[in-house]
């Protein structure tokens, strides 16, 4: 993963840290940073996956549509 994308993941998680932190105050002290952390990695590993997802084009989607 290069820098540039590092990077762009972590805009993503801070433009998510109101509402993640909004979200927390649903919990007990005790858990909220563990909470946090987890929903950071789970942010950064569907990010991920979805930055390398392949996505049919056009006329494929079109023919394995008509073909199903």
């Amino acid at each position: 993963m290069s820098l540039h994308e590092k990077k762009d993941i972590e805009k993503l998680l801070e433009t998510f840290m109101p509402m993640i932190k909004n979200k927390l105050r649903n919990t007990t002290y005790q858990e909220r940073e563990d909470l946090e952390q987890e929903l950071r990695i789970k942010i950064y590993e569907k990010v991920d996956m979805l930055l390398y997802q392949e996505v049919p084009g056009f006329w494929d989607f079109i023919t394995d549509f008509l073909d199903s």
